[in-house]
């Protein structure tokens, strides 16, 4: 078991790698032929886009991952109705944002390009489907191949673009086109290879039949996203409102470091959690590929900050400019703090394996209020350092509460009446 969780993780690494390198050579492309213009048209349109479909996906995804792992002969009737929540509620969301784009923004090329770019709060959920189907099976290899796929037909196809005088929004349709080819090879994939013949009376049962215990179940994974969401804007919302706009940009600047940290550890994530709930029935060895997977993550974290705590100024000055050598301090501490918070999120994987979704979620917010506390009380102290700080405490209480399972009474019952299996709903 251990040995096919370090496959998989070394795929989804390599996925990561391979899809942040594109992702930045196609920013780079887009900044250097149109400028910050055009490169700001095109951010603007994705920070739009991408929570959105978060929306759409409301935590199906992930509650894919986790049960089908356990019943991989589930997955077809259970894609069917997941597949018709990304229409309905991606269909709603693409109307309104169709609709509404002229009140977002009032920039008339982040209008139109959000409109253009509207399809993608449904294409994204449903290529998501296919993947978390892709992982319950245990099989990362196409998720490698059509993420670097659509990633490297899009660069090669913007430039061809910009080449014969094409701007911003062509690349936005391009971005549209490549993603829809890469959803269409994502479900040819699953139709050859997993795709399972259904029984009649899943095929003549009514559409809407065991969607509401399906979004049931998914809520508590759409909320830990909300919580993560939150967490990852809280001390750059704060540091707006309550200091200087530099110590916005000193804090923005150490957190690039740690996010490129986590693409390693995400890629274990990714392989972790379908791992996981495939043992949820076999407790000893569930166990001990938890702690094996623990004892990883705690040596990358303190490698990690042993690194930031060395290097911080080099990294600072090198990648910017000497003017962000005083983000040095925010980079050691935000580096420590991921050591915990790999520990919290391997714990958390953990507890979805065995479906304690919603003590995860209290827990999760828990740690969310004794962040803004924190930050409320050290950021107009000690600014861009007191965010960082605020993270570091907040993820520490986060892994500890998790860890002991700290909670009231009415929090321990191992099974909440939600947290039930929507694979065995008509």
């Amino acid at each position: 078991m251990n040995r096919r969780l370090s496959q998989n993780a070394a795929v989804l690494l390599i996925n990561n790698l391979a899809g942040a390198g594109l992702s930045f050579l196609l920013s780079a492309l887009i900044g250097r032929v149109l400028g910050a213009d055009g490169l700001g048209v095109y951010a603007a349109v994705a920070a739009w886009i991408f929570p959105l479909s978060l929306v759409v996906d409301f935590g199906l995804s992930m509650l894919m991952t986790r049960d089908l792992a356990a019943q991989p002969e589930q997955s077809t009737p259970m894609l069917r109705r997941v597949m018709l929540l990304r229409i309905l509620i991606g269909g709603a969301v693409m109307l309104a944002l169709i609709i509404l784009a002229p009140l977002l923004t009032s920039d008339p090329q982040v209008v139109a390009g959000l409109r253009i770019a509207a399809p993608m709060v449904i294409i994204l959920p449903m290529f998501s489907a296919f993947t978390s189907v892709f992982k319950a099976h245990g099989h990362m290899q196409p998720i490698l191949w059509l993420n670097v796929g659509m990633l490297t037909a899009q660069v090669a196809l913007t430039a061809a673009a910009f080449a014969s005088g094409s701007g911003v929004i062509v690349a936005i349709i391009l971005n549209v086109v490549t993603s829809a080819g890469q959803l269409a090879a994502a479900w040819l994939c699953w139709r050859i290879r997993y795709r399972t013949v259904q029984h009649s009376a899943e095929i003549l049962s009514p559409p809407l039949a065991g969607l509401k215990p399906l979004l049931r179940a998914a809520y508590p994974f759409a909320l830990a996203a909300l919580f993560v969401a939150l967490q990852l804007r809280l001390s750059l919302i704060l540091l707006e409102r309550l200091t200087p706009v530099e110590q916005v940009g000193y804090y923005a600047a150490a957190s690039r470091f740690v996010e490129a940290a986590r693409l390693i550890p995400n890629a274990l994530f990714g392989a972790l959690l379908p791992a996981l709930a495939g043992l949820a029935l076999n407790r000893p060895l569930l166990e001990k590929t938890f702690r094996t997977s623990q004892r990883g993550l705690a040596v990358f974290g303190i490698v990690a900050g042993i690194g930031f705590t060395l290097t911080a100024p080099l990294l600072l000055t090198f990648v910017y400019a000497d003017s962000f050598a005083p983000a040095s301090p925010v980079l050691i501490i935000l580096g420590w703090s991921l050591l915990f918070s790999l520990l919290r999120g391997g714990k958390t994987l953990y507890w979805y394996a065995l479906k304690r979704d919603h003590f995860v979620n209290r827990a999760n917010a828990l740690t969310l209020i004794i962040q803004i506390v924190l930050a409320v009380w050290l950021i107009p102290a000690y600014s861009a350092n007191g965010a960082a700080l605020a993270s570091l405490v907040a993820e520490l209480f986060g892994f500890i509460i998790l860890w002991r399972e700290w909670s009231f009474p009415r929090w321990r019952s191992t099974v909440h009446k939600s947290d039930h299996d929507p694979l065995h709903q008509p």
